[in-house]
């Protein structure tokens, strides 16, 4: 090729340049067509290959992952283009026209436009939080991450008075408390031994809560009545209130200082447009209406 140009010396530059563009237009689109061959074609339109994957792409999870079957490409691929069918369509009758969709599809653009707006003039330019920065929040910031105090106790619950008066003395004397609780308790938590787990003093009712968490570890209650009926409680085991550790914080610490970032990026943002663009309010409209 080369040497093809340098003996055509009578050629123009413009005619070599013209030639040299040709020929590389033409092996390129030739690739391209090798490299994302045509899956559909409706009509004028045609869907590549690549833009079949990117529909793909843009499904959920879940379905995306069905996708990689290719009988299920296959089914999707006939979907996709009888969903083109149709809105070749619907352009061809005009529908774009009616005001009805006219309307829906300016409120889908207001939508993406301004979305796309947010995502180029605030989410771009929010950093994450750095260490510094979530470090002194925690510090400064205490009294949120305050645990509440904790008891972890078991409990056997019994409609009757006298039986519960009878099993507490059974367990003062030894009696397996965890047994006891699978056996004669009637609260759900019986099939776990009367295990309750973890619990915060405001997860329980009052009667149940103050008796709970006056025991020390190891110790058992006297029948403790309330509306469900009478209640034996021992704790196994006492989180005195604390802070919670930073580790244990530190996304919530990240994700709170983020939004504080946009909404005050926000905030600024609109500011300086409102100097630009001139914005007259009529409230009165609405009263007198």
């Amino acid at each position: 090729m080369v040497n093809y140009l340098r003996n055509q010396a009578n050629l123009s530059l413009f005619t070599v340049f013209f030639l040299v563009l040709t020929i590389t237009i033409g092996s390129l689109s030739a690739t391209a067509a090798m490299a994302d061959p045509v899956v559909a074609e409706i009509g004028s339109e045609k869907i590549t290959l690549s833009q079949f994957q990117t529909e793909i792409e843009k499904l959920p999870p879940n379905l995306r992952q069905m996708a990689s079957d290719k009988k299920i490409q296959k089914e999707f691929l006939e979907q996709l283009a009888t969903s083109r069918l149709l809105y070749q369509e619907g352009i061809k009758q005009g529908l774009t026209k009616d005001p009805a969709v006219r309307n829906q599809i300016d409120k889908a653009t207001h939508k993406i436009v301004l979305g796309a707006l947010l995502q180029r003039e605030i989410e771009s330019r929010i950093k994450a939080p750095s260490q510094e920065e979530v470090n002194q929040y925690y510090l400064t910031h205490a009294d949120e991450f305050q645990q509440e105090k904790q008891v972890k106790a078991r409990h056997i619950l019994l409609k009757d008075e006298t039986e519960a008066k009878k099993l507490s003395a059974e367990l003062q004397k030894g009696a397996d408390f965890t047994a006891l609780a699978r056996d004669k308790s009637s609260c759900p938590s019986a099939a776990q031994g009367g295990d309750l787990g973890f619990f915060t003093r405001n997860r329980m009712v009052k009667e149940f809560a103050d008796a709970a968490f006056t025991l020390k570890k190891g110790e058992i209650s006297p029948p403790i009545k309330t509306k469900f009926g009478y209640h034996i409680i021992m704790v196994e085991e006492i989180k005195e209130a604390s802070a919670k550790p930073l580790d244990e914080v530190r996304t919530t610490i990240e994700n709170k200082l983020t939004q504080e970032k946009k909404n005050q990026l926000f905030k600024d943002y609109v500011e300086s447009l409102k100097k630009k663009f001139k914005i007259v309010l009529h409230p009165d409209v609405i009263e007198t209406n």
